[in-house]
Protein backbone atom coordinates (compact mmCIF):
# COMPACT_ATOMS: atom_id res chain seq x y z
CA UNK A 1 0.00 0.00 0.00
CA UNK A 2 2.75 2.43 0.97
CA UNK A 3 4.77 2.00 -2.31
CA UNK A 4 1.60 2.58 -4.34
CA UNK A 5 0.92 5.83 -2.47
CA UNK A 6 4.48 7.02 -3.07
CA UNK A 7 4.18 6.13 -6.76
CA UNK A 8 0.87 8.01 -7.10
CA UNK A 9 2.20 11.09 -5.29
CA UNK A 10 5.41 11.19 -7.35
CA UNK A 11 3.41 10.74 -10.59
CA UNK A 12 1.06 13.57 -9.56
CA UNK A 13 4.03 15.77 -8.64
CA UNK A 14 5.74 15.08 -11.97
CA UNK A 15 2.49 15.79 -13.82
CA UNK A 16 2.04 19.14 -12.07
CA UNK A 17 5.69 20.00 -12.79
CA UNK A 18 5.32 19.04 -16.49
CA UNK A 19 2.10 21.05 -16.92
CA UNK A 20 3.69 24.05 -15.19
CA UNK A 21 6.74 23.81 -17.47
CA UNK A 22 4.61 23.55 -20.59
CA UNK A 23 2.43 26.52 -19.63
CA UNK A 24 5.47 28.66 -18.80
CA UNK A 25 6.91 27.99 -22.25
CA UNK A 26 3.65 28.53 -24.13
CA UNK A 27 1.93 31.34 -22.21
CA UNK A 28 2.96 34.83 -23.32
CA UNK A 29 1.99 37.93 -21.36
CA UNK A 30 1.86 41.22 -23.26
CA UNK A 31 2.99 44.45 -21.59
CA UNK A 32 0.84 47.58 -22.13
CA UNK A 33 3.54 49.20 -24.28
CA UNK A 34 4.06 46.29 -26.65
CA UNK A 35 2.28 44.00 -29.05
CA UNK A 36 2.70 40.24 -29.36
CA UNK A 37 2.81 38.72 -32.83
CA UNK A 38 2.24 34.99 -33.22
CA UNK A 39 3.44 34.03 -36.70
CA UNK A 40 2.18 30.85 -38.23
CA UNK A 41 -1.57 30.44 -38.63
CA UNK A 42 -3.22 32.36 -41.48
CA UNK A 43 -6.22 34.53 -40.81
CA UNK A 44 -8.30 37.01 -42.78
CA UNK A 45 -8.50 40.61 -41.60
CA UNK A 46 -11.31 43.06 -42.23
CA UNK A 47 -10.14 44.10 -45.68
CA UNK A 48 -10.38 40.49 -46.93
CA UNK A 49 -6.60 40.27 -46.89
CA UNK A 50 -4.96 37.10 -45.60
CA UNK A 51 -2.10 37.47 -43.14
CA UNK A 52 0.14 34.83 -41.58
CA UNK A 53 0.07 36.06 -38.00
CA UNK A 54 -2.21 37.05 -35.16
CA UNK A 55 -1.81 40.08 -32.91
CA UNK A 56 -2.28 40.37 -29.15
CA UNK A 57 -2.33 43.86 -27.63
CA UNK A 58 -2.37 43.73 -23.86
CA UNK A 59 -3.31 40.59 -21.98
CA UNK A 60 -2.03 37.10 -22.57
CA UNK A 61 -2.21 34.32 -25.12
CA UNK A 62 -0.99 30.80 -25.67
CA UNK A 63 1.42 29.92 -28.47
CA UNK A 64 0.47 26.84 -30.43
CA UNK A 65 3.50 24.53 -30.19
CA UNK A 66 5.20 23.59 -33.47
CA UNK A 67 2.90 25.90 -35.45
CA UNK A 68 3.43 29.40 -34.00
CA UNK A 69 6.49 31.51 -33.36
CA UNK A 70 6.17 34.46 -30.96
CA UNK A 71 7.61 37.95 -31.50
CA UNK A 72 7.36 41.16 -29.48
CA UNK A 73 7.20 44.67 -30.92
CA UNK A 74 7.77 47.68 -28.70
CA UNK A 75 5.15 50.45 -28.98
CA UNK A 76 6.86 52.90 -26.61
CA UNK A 77 7.59 56.49 -27.58
CA UNK A 78 11.16 57.26 -28.69
CA UNK A 79 12.86 60.65 -28.94
CA UNK A 80 15.13 61.20 -31.93
CA UNK A 81 17.47 64.16 -32.33
CA UNK A 82 17.78 65.43 -35.89
CA UNK A 83 20.57 67.47 -37.39
CA UNK A 84 20.51 68.63 -41.00
CA UNK A 85 23.62 70.46 -42.24
CA UNK A 86 24.01 72.38 -45.51
CA UNK A 87 20.36 72.03 -46.52
CA UNK A 88 19.53 74.28 -49.43
CA UNK A 89 16.62 76.66 -48.81
CA UNK A 90 14.55 78.51 -51.39
CA UNK A 91 16.89 81.05 -52.91
CA UNK A 92 19.92 78.75 -52.61
CA UNK A 93 20.98 79.73 -49.11
CA UNK A 94 22.52 76.91 -47.07
CA UNK A 95 20.99 76.21 -43.63
CA UNK A 96 21.88 74.03 -40.67
CA UNK A 97 18.89 72.97 -38.58
CA UNK A 98 18.59 70.92 -35.40
CA UNK A 99 15.37 69.40 -34.18
CA UNK A 100 13.77 66.75 -32.03
CA UNK A 101 11.12 64.25 -33.08
CA UNK A 102 9.00 61.84 -31.09
CA UNK A 103 8.26 58.60 -32.90
CA UNK A 104 6.00 55.73 -31.97
CA UNK A 105 4.77 52.63 -33.75
CA UNK A 106 1.00 53.00 -34.06
CA UNK A 107 -0.83 50.21 -32.29
CA UNK A 108 -4.14 50.49 -34.15
CA UNK A 109 -5.25 48.59 -37.21
CA UNK A 110 -4.48 48.85 -40.12
CA UNK A 111 -1.25 50.76 -39.42
CA UNK A 112 0.02 48.06 -37.06
CA UNK A 113 0.04 45.61 -39.98
CA UNK A 114 2.27 47.96 -42.00
CA UNK A 115 4.65 48.31 -39.05
CA UNK A 116 4.80 44.53 -38.57
CA UNK A 117 5.58 43.95 -42.24
CA UNK A 118 8.29 46.62 -42.33
CA UNK A 119 9.84 46.53 -38.85
CA UNK A 120 9.40 43.08 -37.30
CA UNK A 121 12.76 41.55 -36.49
CA UNK A 122 14.60 44.88 -36.54
CA UNK A 123 16.31 46.13 -33.41
CA UNK A 124 15.34 49.39 -31.71
CA UNK A 125 18.52 51.03 -33.07
CA UNK A 126 17.69 49.96 -36.64
CA UNK A 127 14.15 51.37 -36.33
CA UNK A 128 15.53 54.65 -34.95
CA UNK A 129 18.02 54.86 -37.84
CA UNK A 130 15.27 54.29 -40.43
CA UNK A 131 13.10 56.95 -38.78
CA UNK A 132 16.00 59.41 -38.49
CA UNK A 133 16.93 59.08 -42.17
CA UNK A 134 13.30 59.45 -43.26
CA UNK A 135 12.72 62.50 -41.06
CA UNK A 136 15.97 64.17 -42.14
CA UNK A 137 15.02 63.65 -45.80
CA UNK A 138 11.58 65.15 -45.20
CA UNK A 139 13.10 68.06 -43.27
CA UNK A 140 15.43 68.79 -46.21
CA UNK A 141 12.39 68.80 -48.51
CA UNK A 142 10.52 71.25 -46.28
CA UNK A 143 13.57 73.51 -45.95
CA UNK A 144 13.96 73.58 -49.74
CA UNK A 145 10.48 75.08 -50.08
CA UNK A 146 11.02 77.83 -47.46
CA UNK A 147 13.08 80.99 -47.36
CA UNK A 148 15.43 81.49 -44.37
CA UNK A 149 13.00 84.10 -43.02
CA UNK A 150 10.11 81.61 -43.11
CA UNK A 151 12.27 79.02 -41.36
CA UNK A 152 13.02 81.51 -38.57
CA UNK A 153 9.32 82.40 -38.24
CA UNK A 154 8.13 78.77 -38.12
Amino acid sequence: MFPILITLLSTAGLSVFAVNLIIRNLLYICEPSEVLIFAGAKQTIESDREIGYRIVKGGKSLRVPLFDKAFRMDLANTIIELRVCNACSRGGIRLSVEGVANIKVAGEEPTIHNAIERLLGKSRDEIEQIARETLEGNLRGVLASLTPQQVNED
